[in-house]
């Protein structure tokens, strides 16, 4: 989102040479010649917010983002009640990746200005960049409702915003599990979007992806291939693409279009999650490893590409691999659970049982009812020779993923250990009418008949 450049509402009317001037190149996007002649009328006229505004905007441009948000504070301490001060800091604070604080200014910028489009859009964003789709969803449904009153009033010229937030809150839809209400959000965003090429583009996409979600997965490929027709050089939309082949089974086709997208966007994190997807599934193990390593070295400490390497050096028998990959990554963020799991995982690889216990007992007390945390906990005890304990570990798991394979061979496992073989037969018979290729399940039920 562009940052606001216009004088605040506080500015003070001045024959400054310098001021006219630096806005006249402020306006023509000019900031290099901008920002000595503000620097210049700082320093006859002191720190008036109005000045010290227009010298931020100047400093963000060439990057010093530090120094910008340094300026608008003073500025926003001079002038609290300007809400583009607020909307400024938001933008800083987003980019410089501070999403909660972000959060925070766009709120203040909206209650100080409720009419200010950008800053309820953008708050809605950081909602979803938060993960917090249900809070986007609340903000996005109350201004498209707003919106689509101006528009019956006569305002049609609001159609390309409508366009834009329908389509916001359709992605958030998606992300909710909210697969069908989501395209039919998505439908009314087309319409609003009318011969708008690059947001048709966007919606089709978002399109595709819930379409996959409800298990159409030819008609999500069709539409994210309409997507990719009108912006073929669309990271996201060649990733989308990519995307919804992977999970319609088709990974070797997925390659290719994560692939061109990691080519426009070598940052983009999403394409190395969903490529290193692809390839393990393809058998490419080695270079699915490679893509993580890549995502890690643009961003060490992403949740989702440190579980997904730590869990495929789990997968591949590389116990120590993991711990490496986890280390740093629990050092900063020590009760995720997913990571304590998979640390967990890794030392009973490694056969450090009594460490491993540790973890996975940290992971079930922040998370009390997570299956799969509670059922590697209890394979770990039956390790240590534990069975009866681990017994109602599974029967808690079970609960909440009954019929999982997974879980059934485990506790069929344990029941084998504890002498209860009829019962281990018929629970380890069900893990192998779920996924006849639960290996583990497989092995467990041979030994029983041995």
């Amino acid at each position: 989102m562009a940052l606001a450049t216009r004088p605040p509402s506080s500015a003070q009317p001045q024959p400054d040479p310098d001021l006219q001037t630096g806005l006249q190149y402020l306006r023509a996007g000019w900031f290099d010649r901008a920002e000595p002649l503000f620097r210049s009328a700082l320093a006859r006229h002191g720190e008036r917010p109005d000045i010290l505004h227009f010298l931020a905007v100047c400093l963000s441009q060439r990057g010093a983002l530090g120094d910008a948000e340094a300026l608008w504070r003073k500025a926003l301490a001079k002038d609290p009640n300007e809400p583009m001060l607020s909307y400024n800091l938001g933008l800083v604070a987003r980019r410089q990746g501070r999403l909660d604080e972000a959060a925070r200014r766009f709120r203040e910028t909206v209650r100080r200005s409720p009419a200010h489009v950008e800053a309820r859009l953008a708050l809605a964003s950081v909602y979803m960049d938060l993960n917090r789709f249900a809070a986007a969803e609340r903000e996005l449904i109350e201004f498209v409702t707003n919106v689509d009153q101006g528009i019956q009033q006569g305002g049609e010229g609001l159609k390309p915003l409508q366009a834009r937030a329908r389509n916001m809150l359709g992605y958030a839809l998606y992300r909710l599990g909210h697969h069908s209400a989501a395209i039919e959000i998505l439908d009314l965003a087309l319409v609003d979007a009318g011969e708008d090429g690059a947001r048709r583009a966007q919606i089709l996409g978002d399109r595709a992806l819930a379409l996959s979600a409800l298990g159409h997965h030819d008609e999500a490929i069709a539409e994210a291939g309409r997507a990719l027709e009108l912006a073929p050089d669309s990271a996201a939309l060649n990733h989308i693409l990519g995307f919804v082949l992977h999970f319609a089974g088709r990974p070797s086709d997925a390659i290719g279009p994560i692939e061109r997208a990691l080519e426009i966007d070598p940052g983009f994190m999403a394409g190395f999650k969903t490529l290193a997807l692809a390839q393990a599934a393809t058998g490419q193990g080695d270079a699915a490893v490679d893509v993580l390593q890549r995502a890690l070295r643009h961003n060490p400490l992403d949740p989702d590409a440190v579980l997904q390497l730590s869990h495929l050096h789990i997968e591949r028998g590389s116990f120590a691999e993991a711990l490496e990959t986890l280390e740093p990554y629990l050092k900063e963020a020590p009760d995720n659970v997913r990571a304590l799991n998979n640390q967990g995982l890794a030392l009973r690889g490694l056969k450090r049982l009594d460490e491993a216990r540790r973890a996975l007992k940290r992971a079930s007390r922040l998370a009390t009812d997570d299956p799969m945390v509670l059922t590697n906990l209890g394979r770990v005890l039956l390790d240590l020779g534990r069975a009866a304990e681990a017994r109602s570990l599974h029967e808690h798991a079970l609960r909440g993923l009954p019929g999982d394979s997974r879980l059934l061979g485990h506790y069929g496992t344990c029941l084998a250990a504890l002498g209860e073989r009829d019962k281990a037969r018929e629970t380890l018979d069900a893990a192998l009418a779920a996924d006849p290729n639960n290996a583990e399940a497989m092995a467990a039920r041979l030994s029983l008949d041995a």
